[in-house]
């Protein structure tokens, strides 16, 4: 379905858009990549540096500017990934406008031009503290962040296009994502990335609330799988679809999980809740499923050990 298709991926030198990006040339397309190297490295496309395309540009700039940027290329496709991190947004929401509406508009435009599909990958924090579990996409939605109200912004943006120009979308809200090649970094420490590294170093990781607070965890690749069918199929016109595993597990369950992994045990450090957390995180994929055919392949536990092999090896 894939072979043979120019595909631009934006944020593609990411942690997801790096799996995503390999998984597209692994597939048989033709993959041009942007990305600002905010959080991307090339160390995410090692594998694939020498077939794909990279080009260094930030896409919260003027209009004008991406245009220039991919000057030359055609398309098939887009996957637009780029994101300022949900933890950062309300210490920094104009830059969180910037990229996560402003951006999203740019590409959006982008796909305009070329008259080409769009898959945006947007967030489940936008349903908020759930009214009902497991959450579906009738869920009203809350968001608590300005990441969260930037990526609903950026999901109306998505319809309009669609309605007014016919532009083909899909929408994907994402599970908390893990994988291997995701790593901690300055004002963003994600659960399993930062619990292995603490505790394979032996120190205590901070858990901050009661730690009873849980957490939809998706694999990196099942949410590569989902975004590439989601791409493929002709059904998604302007609906929304979640990417998760209906699964939720505590953040002690998930310490606790870790911490036999790696066959070592210590004591956590406690802390305040942080703003804008969420008490439950489990969400259905049963439409993704009926409409496209996604369905989760790995579970927590499989998924924690491909990191942890990952991250020995690092």
């Amino acid at each position: 379905m894939l072979n043979g298709k120019k595909i631009l991926v934006v944020g593609g030198a990411g942690f997801i858009g790096g799996h995503l990006s390999e998984a597209l040339v692994a597939s048989g397309a033709s993959v041009v990549i942007i990305d600002d190297f905010s959080s991307g490295t090339m160390a995410n496309l090692e594998q694939i540096k020498a077939r794909v395309t990279v080009i260094e540009h930030d896409i919260s700039r003027a209009f004008s500017k991406l245009t220039k940027a991919v000057k030359g290329f055609t398309f098939d496709g887009i996957f637009n990934l780029a994101c300022f991190p949900r933890s950062m947004s309300l210490k920094n929401p104009f830059r969180d406008l910037e990229v996560n509406a402003t951006g999203t508009l740019n590409v959006l435009e982008l796909a305009r031009l070329y008259g080409v599909k769009m898959v945006f990958t947007s967030n489940s924090g936008i349903y908020g503290d759930p009214d009902y579990l497991p959450i579906d996409e009738k869920h009203p939605d809350k968001p608590s962040t300005p990441y969260d109200a930037n990526k609903l912004v950026s999901e109306y943006y998505m319809k309009i296009y669609h309605h007014i120009y016919g532009i083909p979308i899909a929408i994907c809200r994402l599970a908390a994502v893990y994988g291997e090649r995701q790593r901690i970094k300055p004002g963003w420490k994600p659960v399993i990335p930062e619990f292995v590294t603490k505790i394979n170093q032996g120190e205590s990781p901070v858990i901050y609330w009661d730690g009873e607070q849980t957490r939809d965890l998706i694999y990196v690749k099942d949410v590569v799988q989902g975004l590439m069918k989601a791409f493929s199929s002709e059904k998604t016109g302007d609906e929304i679809f979640i990417l998760g595993t209906c699964v939720e597990n505590s953040i002690n369950d998930i310490f606790r999980m870790i911490c036999k992994a790696l066959n070592k045990h210590v004591e956590p450090k406690r802390a305040e809740k942080i703003a804008g957390d969420l008490r439950r995180m489990k969400l259905s994929f049963e439409k993704a499923k009926k409409t496209f055919g996604f369905k989760p392949e790995f579970t927590l536990e499989q998924g924690i050990r491909n990191y942890i092999n990952w991250f020995r090896s690092q």
